[in-house]
Formats: structure tokens, sequence, C-alpha cells
């Protein structure tokens, strides 16, 4: 006999997550109580509570486990449920015209077809009804929202376009939704809009929120919505020219927190530790921005004197023909090159970063200067960095020569090429694996998967196995470093770009001390993976810390 599940149910998500769900399924009841917990921590902040999530019936909450144990946040979250001091949420309703035909909407003529509809019947259908939106997650603004009449009950596309276009409109179920940016995508799509759903320059930058109501309406507007290119503006104070590129190469700092609620994760780095190394190498603050480094670096021509430095793989940098090793600060004269080896790979890893006494500078879009890739903004004009680009510094404060010869005090750089056993704590709660997926997570060699990029690490077995068919759940706030298990039972690593929900089951997440190893894999190498307990998890946590503290200590520490 089943046991009853009860709610509210409180789940450990890694070491920083603790997910509050309040049901099974898709229902408004359970929304709302997701959405006033989520509101609860917006009007009354916590100390250590960093970002909440609220999906289809539960709701994530990132913390910092240093400042606040997830026994303590659990009381904390019962306090809040039992007082019911958080007013319901009373969302807007916002009229959004669509334009349906055959070109905005590729997928509306089959699924008409399929329920013996006409075009006409889904228009009218799909504009019939005002959508509850459940929550913001996916992409940054993509509203989930429901539900839409029976008889437009349609599955997802069985293979996911390689590109869905701004603006339009789909159904995947008894859901529909609205693509705010170009991406991939597996909805029925049935038509367009123009409206802006997304704007990180505005103070709300998503258009829609949860709780919010949305009423479709007929357009006949034409054409496809123009979306503006980031402006790149000249810096400042510029002390390095990009003449040739090799790999890709990103502007990054320590992220954006706050905006998970929108569907933003926090991004930045992929391995903040060597970020944090880099910078302090050169004087920088932990969280100054840095250029990540992906396979190989640039060619850079200095037009002022500076001091940088690099962690993380080494990718054969040299200055004027000398080697630059990782963990040490570098002068650099005016007029002087620094490349990047590109004749032959990394000794170690996949990415270097690169900071630069001073800060790199780029503008603050949503409190970071972080690039985000697949919403095209942060950084340096929301893109890869390109021959021509002028890098700059936040700040020239003293001289280039005060912090050169510096150098790190243990090791530096990703781990040893043989040390591929990543570790990671199990999932026990709501959309979890099943035990058989488990049992071949651990089991099995991993080798990563040439679609790999910053969003996530996609793996396939090393050895000849059949895949292990997995169902989708109710979709639920997720942590980066998160092992996901799509239809085809290959698994997902979330990285620093990843979706800020999913409706995959969730094997367990990589614990926070070797997360390092995934942004140093490349394509083709093999890992494994191997439990390990909450326990062990935050010793490890602690003791990573603790060293990086150290390590800047002793860089600082008078001579």
């Amino acid at each position: 006999m089943t046991r009853k599940e009860t709610f509210p149910r409180f789940d450990i998500m890694g070491e920083s997550g603790l997910l509050v769900t309040f049901g099974q399924g898709i229902s408004e009841a359970a929304n709302e109580k997701a959405l006033r917990l989520a509101q609860s921590f917006k009007e009354r902040p916590l100390s250590g509570a960093v970002d909440v999530v609220p999906a289809y019936s539960s709701t994530l909450i990132l913390f910092e486990p240093e400042a606040l144990s997830a026994h303590d946040l659990e009381d904390e979250v019962r306090r809040r449920l039992s007082q019911k001091t958080t007013a319901i949420v009373q969302g807007r309703l916002l009229e959004i015209p669509v334009q349906y035909n055959e070109e905005t909407g590729p997928d509306l003529a089959n699924l008409a077809q399929l329920h013996g509809l006409t075009q006409e019947d889904v228009i009218r259908l799909h504009t019939g009804r005002q959508y509850r939106v459940f929550f913001i997650g996916f992409m940054p603004g993509f509203p989930y929202m429901g539900r839409v009449a029976r008889r437009l009950i349609t599955p997802r596309l069985p293979t996911p376009r390689v590109r869905v276009a701004a603006g339009s409109v789909g159904i995947a179920g008894s859901q529909t939704g609205i693509y705010p940016l170009a991406s991939p995508g597996g909805w029925q799509i049935i038509g367009r809009t123009r409206a802006d759903l997304w704007d990180p320059t505005r103070e709300s930058p998503s258009l829609l929120l949860p709780g919010d109501s949305v009423q479709f309406l007929e357009s006949a507007a034409e054409g496809e919505r123009v979306s503006q290119s980031a402006v790149v503006l000249r810096p400042q104070r510029p002390v390095l020219e990009v003449t040739g590129l090799a790999g890709m190469s990103t502007v990054q700092d320590l992220g954006r927190e706050g905006y998970s609620q929108l569907g933003l994760c926090r991004g930045g780095a992929f391995d903040p530790a060597s970020a944090m190394r880099a910078n302090a190498l050169v004087g920088n603050a932990p969280s100054d921005a840095v250029l990540e480094l992906t396979w190989s670096g640039p060619t850079m021509q200095a037009v002022q004197n500076i001091t940088i430095a690099l962690d993380g793989a080494d990718l054969g940098c040299r200055v004027d023909g000398a080697t630059v090793p990782p963990g040490m600060a570098w002068f650099v004269r005016s007029g002087s090159t620094v490349r990047f080896s590109q004749s032959s790979p990394s000794r170690a890893g996949a990415r270097a970063y690169l900071a630069v006494a001073g800060g790199l500078d780029a503008p603050l879009v949503l409190k970071s200067r972080s690039t985000y890739l697949p919403g095209g903004f942060g950084g340096i004009g929301g893109r890869p960095i390109q021959v021509g680009d002028n890098l700059g510094v936040v700040s020239q404060a003293g001289s280039a020569q005060d912090v050169a010869g510096r150098f790190w005090i243990g090791r530096t750089g990703p781990p040893a090429a043989s040390r591929r056993s990543v570790r990671f704590v199990r999932y026990t709660g709501a959309g979890r694996a099943n035990n058989h997926a488990m049992d071949a997570l651990v089991s099995s060699r991993w080798t990563v998967s040439d679609s790999s990029d910053r969003m996530g690490l996609r793996l396939r077995a090393a050895e000849s196995m059949p895949t292990l068919p997995v169902r989708e759940v109710v979709s639920f706030g997720v942590v980066k470093g998160a092992i996901q298990l799509p239809p085809d039972g290959n698994p997902v690593v979330l990285g620093p770009d990843h979706h800020t929900t999913g409706g995959y089951p969730l094997a367990g997440v990589v614990i926070e001390a070797d997360l390092p190893i995934l942004a140093q894999l490349r394509p083709g190498d093999e890992i494994s993976f191997q439990d390990v307990s909450l326990a062990e998890a935050l010793v490890a946590r602690a003791t990573a810390r603790r060293e990086l503290r150290e390590g800047i200590a002793a860089l600082n520490a008078p001579r």
C-alpha cells in the first residue's frame, strides 16, 4: 500500500537549496501557496537566504549554509506558513496581441489537424480565456501559463527546434507560454507577439510576473519583433585591444543574485574560485570582473602598462614570448602582445580566468558585469569578445607594478586529469530519479558531449549500454550542479547559465567543492559520479572556502 504524500514537503537540494512542495501536479491552490511563500521572502528578507524560485506547486529557497542552516531555514518557513501574514498575490491582467498564421505559427496547421479543428477554431479557443501566470522559468521572462482548453492540449514536439523566434507563442501539454528570447525549444508554436517580455534595462525586466493573468488577442500585425542589440561603448580606461581570436572569451564576475523568480539564474564565472584567485593576485576584489577564456584565449595588445594574472586551466599564455604561468601576477608593458597557445590543447582543463589590476570594466546590467549569452546582455554587448574590442578597467589607481610578482601559495588551476570522479549529494525529494536510474548513474562512466556549454554539460555513456528512459515531472526550481535526467536517460549537469526551473527527474547535485572539475571538462573527457552525504559535502565546501580565504590573506599580508 502506497503511503499518502503529506504537504508541505521539505527536501534538501544539494548544500544550498531547500525545496518546499505544496502539492502534486498543476493546481492554482498549490501555486498560490508557493507564490505567497516567495513573496514573504521579498517582503521580509532573511539573512542567509539569497533567492527564491517559485514554480507550479513548489518554492525553491537558495541559501548560504555558512550563514543559515537548512534546519533553521525549514523552521522559519514553517513559522511563515503558520502565520499567514503575507497577502494573497494580486496579479495584473495584461492583454497580449498575437499574430496567428502559418508563418508566425509553424505548428498551427498541424495542431489544428491533430485535433480535428480548423485554424480559426484553434485561435478562437486560445484567445477565449484568461491564463494564470503560474511562474517565470526556463529562461528570463518565460511565463508558464494555463490552462488551455481541453481540445488544445498537445504534447511537446518529439524533437525540439534549434531556434524558436523571440515572441513565439506556444502550447505544451495543458500549458501555454511565450518565448521572450530566441532559443531552442520544443513547444508547439501557433503564433507570435511583438510584446517585449524581457528588457534588462527596465526596473522590472520581466513584463509578466507570477500571479498575473494574460488575455491573448488576435492581431493583424505583420513581421517579427525587432530586437535591439546591446550597445558597445568604448571604455574610459582602455588597457587591452583584441587583435586576434581563438576559443571563446566573455566578461564574467560572480553573477546576479535576486532574479531567479524572473527566470534569470545567477550566472557568472563557471569556476568562481579560479576567478577569485586571479583577482586576488592583482589586488582586485573577489567580485571584480575578469575574462573567462574557453579552450584558448584571444591575442591582445596592451595599450597601457598593466598587471595581469591567470588562474584555472593552463592555456599557454605568453607575453612577448615569455611564458606567463598560472597563479602569478605578471607586469605587461604598453605595446606588448598577450597571446595563448593555439597549436596544442591545454595541459589541463578547459577554462582560464584573466584578471587585470583595476578590474575589467563593462556596464552594470542588473547589478552585474557578467555576460549572459542566452539573453544577449551583460559584458561587452552580451556576446563573446571580438577583434577590435577594447577592454578597459574600472580603476587605474596606483602603479601597475605594485602587485607584479605576487604568486599564489598552494595549488592553483584545475584538479589533476586523473581526478575525474565527481562527488554529488543524492536528491530524494519530489521529482527525484528512480532507483534504477540512480544505480546506472553511479556505476557507469560518462563522456562529455561536444554540445556542452555554459548552460550544462551533456553526457553520454562511455561504455555501450542502453539509455534509461525516464519520465517528465512537474517543473520545479533547480540549482547549479543539478544532475537532470532527460527522456533519453543521458544526464545533463547544469552549468552557471542554467534554466532556473526544470521538468526532468533530478538525481542529485554536484557538491560545490567539485564544481571546478565541471568547469574544466572538455568534450570527450570521461567522468564518473560518487555519491556522498550532505555532511561530507558541507565539510568539503568549508575546507575549499577556508583555503581560498587563507590564500587571499597570505597575498595581502605585510611583506
